[in-house]
């Protein structure tokens, strides 16, 4: 039996059929069906990868240096020091959720996984204080 999702999408038949139509019987299952094509997956999944290194990569430069000379420690610098272990933090785990999807060409987590995945990433967004920097100049 087919019961649809609640967000009014098409759903498929393992079969590669819509749903409704003479689907496989009893013994198919439902699987939705993919968002983009397998390429499309591929250069997501390289995007992705990119800002994920990048981000990590230059982040843990900014901590490093911050912690390696005093000269640094100012209180101006502290907050770009905020900025970067949040926007770190958003590297490691909001990217990671998604960027594993888009190599399995779909979302492969369930709905905890999505649930921390928007909550994780939503928090050290909203927590590096980028809209108190902008207000601020």
């Amino acid at each position: 039996m087919y019961s649809g999702n609640r967000s009014g999408g098409q759903g498929h038949w393992e079969g590669g059929g819509a749903a409704g139509a003479e689907g496989p019987g009893a013994a198919g299952t439902l699987s939705p069906a993919p968002l983009f094509s397998p390429g499309a997956y591929e250069r997501l999944a390289l995007l992705l990868g990119s800002i994920g290194l990048l981000g990590v990569g230059n982040n843990l430069l900014v901590l490093v240096l911050y912690y390696k000379f005093q000269r640094l420690r100012t209180p101006t610098h502290l907050l770009l020091v905020n900025i970067s272990l949040s926007d770190l933090l958003v590297s490691l785990f909001g990217v990671t959720f998604t960027f594993v999807s888009c190599l399995r060409n779909g979302w492969v987590w369930d709905t905890v996984g999505c649930v921390w995945d928007g909550f994780s990433s939503s928090l050290f967004e909203k927590s590096s204080g980028h809209k108190c920097m902008c207000n601020a100049f």
